[in-house]
């Protein structure tokens, strides 16, 4: 199968930081014109908002973020805009200080960031944030402290008539804490931040301006997936004139307890309707099993007996891919050793299959925050708070980690991480999970390595959601997948 295009490094606190500097080093620019060509692109790319806000108000900060305003500020009043500025004192960087008195000699307003209230911003106006960077950690304090707390206040009054943007970082944002104020954009520069990729904002309302930094080059081990669009996903859906049942994709789905028939009919019809060639369910509950075969008599179903082999079940040697756990109670788990060329999909129900003999490199598991501390043993705030004990256990266990939430990350035996930062509040509904672990199981059954399978399966996901209207059931997204099958 065809490789995705190339993954977009991501970058820690640290990392980003030791970029910036080595970006300076080696390829001689001065921290002072990276400053300049942040504030150019962000108005760039934001024209429209700042051409048509009635006066943009900029809190800076006294480091280089604060620098990021300034620079911005006095872009802005040279293209004739109404600029004010409010500024923290501090020991400034010379970068900082620079585009600094360029707001001075421009004869921008500054006052002091004590003096900013919320009842002082208007319907109409555009709040800029430049108090701190992805790098800020600890508890908000002083002045700024209260500035967050006035952005907020001013937010929640003026709603949408009042645009927040927020250079870099949502200032005072942590992923395991309370979100400080609601941004309506966020324009990240040089590097893309883990950070960032947890603040709820769509992906069209985050900018990333690159301005040079030598990215590509960094050694990291965090990525992006790459949004699959709709012409890949058309392409890799389509089957060759030669195809036949198992060469479009064969699988087993392993579920359905008693009162749980419905997720795993949800995987299976996932898997049909994109184009799967033969699968089979074999499912413990009667009831199950009935429901299956009215819903379409043409399904391979059995029942699933605990007392059975996996030996006593001959089409899981044939099928490439094996799904364990849609709507399966753990007491109806079966004790079976799959053949080693097997994929296996572990959802749900199947998380208990932690022995060794189940997990490697074609074994992915697919848990949410809650099951993931039940494997851990111990309570998870938030993915992020996950993300180093997570990359640590799929490596020491040689598996693949799905961590699912609004920002799903992949965690590989090697100890990389793939994001997927395309946030959409459709998806937060029952019945997602079963039907990402069918999508998951078809791509894996085409021929799909584990990274591409994750990729293409959550930008089918994405796809599907964005096409119905309001806030859809599982099996209305579903549905929408006949709009991919030509």
């Amino acid at each position: 199968m065809s490789r995705s295009p190339d993954f977009q490094v991501l970058f820690g606190e640290e990392e980003a930081k030791i970029l910036d500097e080595q970006t300076i080093r080696e390829r001689k620019i001065s921290g002072t014109l990276l400053m300049g060509y942040a504030a150019i692109s962000i108005f760039q790319t934001w024209e429209e908002v700042f051409r048509s806000a009635k006066k943009i108000v900029i809190l800076c900060g006294s480091g280089n973020n604060g620098g990021d305003g300034y620079a911005l500020a006095q872009f802005l009043k040279a293209e004739g805009l109404s600029v004010e500025i409010y500024s923290k004192e501090g020991n400034f960087s010379e970068e900082t200080k620079y585009y600094k008195n360029l707001t001075e000699e421009l004869k921008i307003q500054n006052s002091p960031l004590e003096k900013f209230k919320s009842n002082l911003v208007n319907p109409g106006e555009v709040l800029v944030d430049s108090l701190l960077g992805t790098g800020f950690k600890g508890e908000l304090k002083g002045e700024i402290s209260k500035t967050v707390e006035e952005i907020r206040t001013a937010k929640e009054r003026l709603k949408n008539s009042l645009l927040v943007l927020s250079i870099d970082a949502v200032s005072g944002y942590s992923p395991d804490e309370k979100i400080p104020f609601a941004a309506d954009i966020l324009a990240e520069i040089g590097s893309p931040k883990t950070k960032n990729v947890f603040y709820p904002l769509s992906k069209e309302r985050k900018s990333f301006h690159p301005i040079g930094f030598l990215r590509q080059e960094f050694q990291t081990s965090k990525y992006l997936l790459p949004r699959a669009n709709k012409e890949e996903l058309i392409s890799k859906l389509s089957r060759e004139k030669d195809s036949h049942k198992y060469k479009n994709g064969s699988a087993v789905f392993i579920g359905g307890s008693e009162g749980m028939s419905g997720a795993i009919l949800s995987s299976a019809l996932a898997f049909q309707e994109l184009g799967g060639g033969i699968s089979q369910i074999l499912t413990p509950s009667a009831t199950t099993l009935t429901k299956v075969l009215k819903k379409d008599p043409s399904f391979m179903v059995s029942e699933l007996e605990n007392s059975k082999k996996s030996s006593d079940y001959p089409f899981l040697k044939k099928a490439s891919v094996v799904c364990v756990g849609p709507g399966l109670a753990s007491s109806d788990l079966p004790q079976f050793s799959f053949p080693k060329e097997t994929y296996l999909v572990f959802d749900a129900g199947a998380l208990k299959y932690l022995d060794e003999k189940n997990l490697g490199p074609r074994t992915i598991l697919t848990p949410h925050l809650g099951e993931w501390s039940s494997i851990t043993g111990k309570k998870v705030q938030s993915q992020y708070s996950a993300l180093e004990d997570a990359k640590v256990w799929a490596k020491e266990k040689g598996t693949y980690l799905l961590l699912k939430g609004p920002a799903s990350i992949l965690f590989t035996p090697e100890g990389n991480s793939y994001f997927w930062e395309f946030q959409e509040p459709k998806l937060a509904v029952m019945g997602t999970g079963d039907l990402l672990a069918g999508i998951l199981t078809f791509f894996l059954s085409r021929g799909e390595d584990m990274i591409e399978s994750v990729r293409l399966s959550q930008s089918i996901m994405l796809h599907c959601a964005e096409l119905c209207k309001g806030y859809p059931t599982a099996s209305r997204i579903r549905k929408k997948i006949r709009t991919l099958v030509i």
